[in-house]
């Protein structure tokens, strides 16, 4: 993976909104303030995916992105205890549509929200409608990451969970 930097990324341009050097995302991820690290593939035009963190918050987020610069899976992590929990994963389907970046919208988002008691809802959206479902007492010790040093995404951006 090569890894480029920058503060936020435009999903509509799909670019990055002020570029940053390495050095300058390490002072930035150093004091906890809002950094995006974007990835891609060598030979690959569109990234594959991209971290943002914001420490000072308490919060990372990956979003895994297609052929099209188009969100697929996004998992958010919340900073509880000096650790990060995965909170929330979202997968985007976009069925036949080759719509790029922000432009293109989802016609199935599934979501599952996750708690530290072990609850679960999940909740699907799609063209009929909305279902909702929650669990209790699931096991979620394995939503529970270290805080990755800047530029060791790996653990934090696996993407089967």
């Amino acid at each position: 993976m090569i890894w480029t930097y920058c503060e936020q990324w435009n999903n509509l341009a799909e670019t990055p909104m002020n570029p940053l050097t390495p050095e300058q995302a390490q002072a930035r991820h150093d004091k906890g303030e809002l950094y995006t690290a974007v990835a891609a593939s060598a030979g690959q035009s569109a990234p594959a995916l991209r971290v943002e963190m914001r420490l000072e918050t308490g919060y990372a987020s990956v979003i895994f992105m297609d052929e099209y610069g188009r969100d697929t899976l996004d998992y958010t992590f919340t900073l509880i205890d000096g650790s990060f929990f995965l909170e929330t994963a979202t997968s985007y389907s976009y069925g036949d549509s080759q719509e790029r970046g922000g432009y293109a919208d989802a016609d199935r988002t599934e979501t599952y929200e996750f708690t530290t008691g072990g609850v679960i809802q999940r909740a699907i959206e799609d063209e009929g409608g909305e279902s909702v479902e929650n669990r209790h007492g699931v096991d979620v010790s394995s939503n529970w990451e270290p805080v990755p040093d800047f530029g060791a995404y790996s653990s934090l951006s696996r993407r089967e969970r």
